[in-house]
């Protein structure tokens, strides 16, 4: 009895019998799962002390109006001892980022370092459009996503629409796995006008 159990076990392993199905379930987990859909959609704001006011740069600026209105960005205004004049310092506005926008994922960009790199969206996964076994264990996977706007991206950019993209996945180690992305959709904000 044992033995033909192991016969029948070896037969279904041979034959790909044992491996599970792609579903719908499955495959969008997996995509959402993957470090590269995860990542955030990105702006550049500038972190420049502006030489005015902060209020007169909060009117100016709607970068740093918005994230002052969330509470991600501090300013204040300061002395300038640079652009004084007959004695009397002219007046800075400081900005620097809060922890909450540290914490959200708000960096200062290294490449420019004079721009902060602020997350204004994040990538969701609206509908698996289909799924295709091309066999050896591998399928592949086409869905739609498209772009959720945060509350700093949702003041200053205008919604993207749904966008198609595709996946590799394979089976390994008893699981369905992202091999990679075939097509995965860019994040190409809009500024609001």
């Amino acid at each position: 009895m044992i033995r033909t159990s192991l016969l029948v076990a070896a037969a279904l392993a041979l034959t790909g019998c044992s491996k599970p199905q792609l579903n719908q379930e499955t495959a969008a987990r997996v995509i959402r799962e993957s470090a590269r859909f995860r990542e955030p959609g990105f702006v550049g704001v500038s972190h420049q002390d502006a030489p005015s006011d902060c209020k007169t740069k909060l009117a100016d600026d709607a970068d740093w109006r918005g994230l002052a209105r969330i509470g991600w960005l501090q300013v204040h205004d300061e002395d300038d001892y640079e652009r004084a004049s007959q004695g009397r310092p002219a007046v800075r506005c400081v900005g620097s980022l809060s922890g909450d926008a540290l914490r959200a994922g708000a960096v200062l960009d290294t490449s420019t370092y004079d721009q902060w790199r602020i997350p204004v969206a994040s990538r969701e996964l609206v509908a698996i459009q289909s799924i295709a076994n091309v066999g050896n264990g591998l399928a592949t996977v086409r869905f739609t996503t498209r772009w959720r706007l945060n509350a700093f991206g949702g003041q200053i950019l205008q919604p993207e629409s749904e966008s198609a993209g595709a996946a590799v996945v394979r089976h390994l180690d008893g699981s369905w796995q992202l091999t990679d992305f075939t097509s995965l959709p860019d994040f190409s904000p809009a500024r609001q006008p």
